[in-house]
């Protein structure tokens, strides 16, 4: 780094004072920047937050001295800023994997090549390997699955000019889910050369809970698409849609083999929100504002997109700061994903429609920087699993039913309105009945907090799903998307 460059005297300063008590404010202080432009050029020069680069040096550091000294842990402890062995204890598992008793164990020199071996054997059990293999095993069978639609997409150029672009359009999204498990997987291959990075395993957990979401979606929207289809494009394309259905399930079974392992690290509270904090989540709320505006106005059929860019934004807005957290934002960025996603196959059948949904990734990009901010201010700590709840919380399950609940509410408004011209008056209001049915069973899973709960959850979606269905008999091949989501609705959107 060039020495000119003030951060570069900044981790002059950290390295210096690494067993002294540091503090944004102060290390911001001592090159004359504010804090917020502190941290943000930091971040911009090292890849990561103050405080988790501090964190992460320290660590480092005592891991060190427990390999190459006789000091007790209570000792380097103290020495590097904890204020107990059982501090220190949950942040050196949190970022090396083991403890520091263990790491002691198999660490007599922690430079020499014979010790390097050996921690890579510890940090390489079985348990490991195997997730490696899964990985690239899940990698494979993204690749194979983009490059069999592209194969098979193309062999009925004929039969519709949308279908060529919506092919390309979903095998795209199978090869960006490849190249980031493989971005992943190199990083985590690397540990053995940059033992400090063994944090970057929650990086791993997110690319795997972002391949099973967006894989999710991919084969509901690729199904979506063929109920869609005239029976002799379904016949054509139905290979395609099993593909992605296959790889949907596969990342679900994959990621759980994994979850185990790694739920210590996905047990991360966020806090020390301040005002910086709240200035990124304003500009993200009034970004989301001017997105939706164009799409809630005029004739064209985009209501129901304007509508979850509404209800998103709106959500962030009404949350508390302290209520924030990491999880939160990317729950907010999964469903706005979503929202573009289907916008995207919008533009496709209108490409001159496409700037009114500009916003939409303009929006995306503000959550984003709010979700990197976030990032740089967690702590991490550890919760005891819920042995009733396989690890998760009850309020957890319950955000994940409300959530996925919206995915399909989303999905069901947007099929009546494009509907709407094959619809008589009294079904136009059957239907929305049943869109409010499923919004109350969205509140009743917010709400909700045990069996007594689940139960109405499930007669508001079984009475959604019984009049919904009515409704879908009655308009033939055109009401077979609505049954389709009815029929995920039923089963995808209820208690475990």
């Amino acid at each position: 780094m060039n020495q000119s460059n003030p951060i570069f005297h900044s981790l002059r300063t950290i390295e210096e004072r690494l067993q002294e008590k540091l503090t944004v404010e102060f290390l911001a202080e001592s090159i004359h920047f504010s804090k917020y432009h502190y941290q943000r050029l930091f971040r911009e020069a090292v890849g990561e937050s103050v405080m988790r680069y501090v964190a992460r040096r320290r660590l480092f550091l005592a891991a060190g001295d427990l390999a190459g000294t006789d000091f007790s842990v209570l000792e380097i402890a103290l020495r590097y800023g904890y204020d107990s062995h059982e501090g220190f204890t949950r942040s050196f598992k949190a970022h090396m994997g083991v403890t520091p008793t263990e790491y002691r164990r198999y660490h007599t020199s922690i430079a020499s090549p014979k010790m390097q071996k050996e921690k890579s054997a510890m940090l390489y059990s079985k348990t490991t390997d195997d997730i490696i293999r899964e990985l690239n095993s899940l990698i494979v069978q993204a690749k194979e699955t983009a490059a069999f639609t592209r194969e098979k997409g193309e062999t009925d150029a004929a039969s519709s000019a949308f279908y060529i672009p919506f092919w390309e359009f979903i095998a795209g999204r199978a090869d960006s889910m490849a190249d980031e498990l493989t971005a992943a997987l190199n990083r985590i291959a690397a540990i053995p050369q940059q033992p400090d990075e063994i944090s970057v395993r929650f990086l791993m957990i997110k690319s795997i809970e972002d391949a099973v979401f967006q894989s999710h979606v991919t084969a509901f929207q690729a199904r979506l698409t063929l109920c869609r289809a005239r029976p002799e494009h379904r016949a054509a394309y139905e290979s395609i849609c099993e593909k992605y259905e296959a790889l949907a399930q596969a990342a679900q079974i994959k990621s759980g083999k994994i979850a185990a392992f790694f739920h210590e690290l996905a047990s991360l509270i966020f806090q020390d929100m301040r005002e910086n904090a709240q200035a990124l989540l304003d500009r993200a709320a009034e970004q989301g504002r001017a997105a939706y505006e164009p799409l809630l106005s005029g004739s064209l059929p985009y209501a129901y997109i304007g509508e979850e860019v509404r209800h998103i934004a709106g959500e962030l807005s009404a949350v508390p700061l302290e209520a924030v957290t990491v999880s939160l934002l990317e729950d907010f960025i999964f469903r706005l994903d979503m929202v573009a996603s289907a916008a995207e196959m919008d533009a496709l059948r209108s490409p001159s429609h496409r700037p009114l949904f500009k916003g939409i990734s303009e929006f995306r990009k503000r959550l984003q920087e709010a979700e990197d901010f976030f990032q740089g201010l967690s702590k991490d700590a550890v919760q005891t699993p819920d042995s009733g709840q396989s690890g998760r919380s009850l309020a957890k399950k319950y955000q994940d039913m409300a959530f996925q609940g919206n995915v399909l509410l989303f999905y069901l408004k947007g099929e009546l309105q494009k509907l709407a011209p094959h619809l008589a008056p009294e079904q136009k209001t059957a239907l929305a009945a049943v869109c409010e049915t499923v919004n109350t069973a969205i509140e009743a899973a917010q709400r909700a907090q045990g069996e007594e709960d689940e139960q109405k959850i499930v007669e508001f979606l079984q009475t959604a799903y019984r009049n919904l269905t009515a409704e879908t008999d009655k308009l033939g091949a055109y009401g077979d998307a609505l049954k389709f989501i009815g029929e995920n609705l039923l089963m995808g959107f209820k208690p475990e």
